[in-house]
């Protein structure tokens, strides 16, 4: 009994001791786990936060390099312009078959500021090649021809107008203007082409286009050196001065008028005139130009006439163009056998957006006697870079 009861009294002891450590392990048990929840809740914000500066230190980086990049293309200058490339056949008398590197015209514009912009059309024709003597510092061979075709510095505040200083394509009728290979259907220009109205005129050029009656009409004003003056070799002080205007008619037509005048440096008044039409209705287009010229010689010399005229019609079909062109020529209206006619047929196909393959076949007649009428072929590839 007394065994017992030291039994019972020895259990009593022991699971009074053992109160205290159950309920110490029953109250830390739930709060370890919630520290273990926190410190790993807290390693993964850290984890994120080291993460999201990652995130901020690349987007710095890329944001550094993208200013860079765009300072960079800041100072870049566009570049575009057409390569052309042919064989030439024919049966004139003086002249051989031949492959022609042709064209290679490259364009660089630069929006110089807002309002102001730079651009220069630089042609180099036939693969020009310029050799030096070194030793007299004068030309030892050359080929080909290396010919700054435009250049101005443009002053555009609103697109209703703007003023070019410099040289520019004579703004004359539809040919002086759109020409370039890519977009043309034909290889040969028009007879009159820099012939009654001056290729290149060095000088100021107004633009402006405004609307009436439901037509939006362009015009150009220029005052210039004259024909075959550059700036830095102006033979006479007289000055060329002309004018172009075009209006854009309902039904994709549009038609206009040009003017120039000139007094040379061999003293001849020369005063020049065109018309022109344009006209396309899908799949068709048409444009036709008549130029003529009137020279006045000084010393009673007797005045004459040259004048132009050309019709071309072109059909598109899917990627391929058929185009054909009449063209005539009187240089001297005073010689009734000084006519020249040329009939020529074109077939185009497109072989990308920029990239045309073209045939080319025209008959040249003449009034002149002495003058052989003979044919030609051109079939050539032209391709065009960037935009034009």
């Amino acid at each position: 009994m007394n065994i017992s009861r030291a039994a019972a009294v020895m259990l009593v002891a022991l699971l009074a001791a053992s109160v205290p450590a159950f309920s110490l392990v029953a109250w830390a048990g739930p709060e370890d786990e919630r520290l273990d929840r926190l410190e790993g809740e807290l390693g993964i914000l850290k984890k994120e936060n080291a993460e999201l500066k990652h995130r901020v230190e690349t987007m710095e980086t890329d944001d550094e390099q993208m200013r860079h990049d765009l300072g960079t293309v800041s100072k870049l200058v566009d570049v575009s312009g057409y390569a052309a490339a042919e064989f030439y056949h024919t049966d004139q008398d003086s002249e051989n078959d031949r492959f022609r590197v042709r064209y290679l015209s490259l364009f660089f514009t630069k929006e110089v500021q807002r309002d102001w912009k730079l651009f220069t059309e630089i042609e180099y024709e036939d693969g020009p090649k310029v050799e030096s003597n070194a030793a007299t510092n004068t030309v030892k061979s050359s080929q080909g021809t290396i010919f700054v075709e435009q250049l101005y510095i443009e002053y555009h505040p609103s697109l209703d107008w703007d003023v070019r200083f410099g040289r520019v394509n004579t703004p004359a009728g539809i040919w002086s203007i759109y020409h370039y290979p890519p977009y043309v259907p034909f290889q040969t220009d028009p007879l009159f082409y820099k012939n009654v109205f001056p290729e290149v005129s060095d000088g100021i050029q107004l633009r402006n286009s405004f609307s009436s009656r439901e037509s939006v009409v362009d015009t150009h004003l220029y005052v210039a050196n004259g024909a075959g003056n550059p700036g830095s070799g102006d033979r006479n002080e007289n000055k060329g001065v002309g004018a172009r205007v075009n209006a854009e008619l309902s039904g994709g037509v549009s038609a206009g008028a040009s003017y120039y005048r000139e007094r040379d440096n061999q003293d001849t008044t020369r005063r020049s005139f065109g018309l022109h039409l344009n006209a396309s209705y899908n799949p068709w287009r048409f444009q036709t130009e008549y130029a003529t010229r009137h020279n006045g010689p000084e010393g009673g010399v007797r005045s004459f006439n040259d004048s132009g005229w050309y019709a071309q019609l072109g059909y598109d079909i899917a990627k391929w163009t058929i185009a054909a062109r009449y063209d005539w020529y009187d240089s001297n209206d005073t010689d009734a056998a000084n006519d020249r006619f040329r009939t020529t047929g074109a077939i185009n196909y497109h072989f990308a957006s920029n990239v045309v393959g073209k045939l080319e076949y025209s008959r040249n007649e003449f009034d002149e006697p002495a003058s052989k009428d003979y044919n030609e072929f051109i079939a050539s590839i032209v391709v065009a870079i960037g935009d034009l």
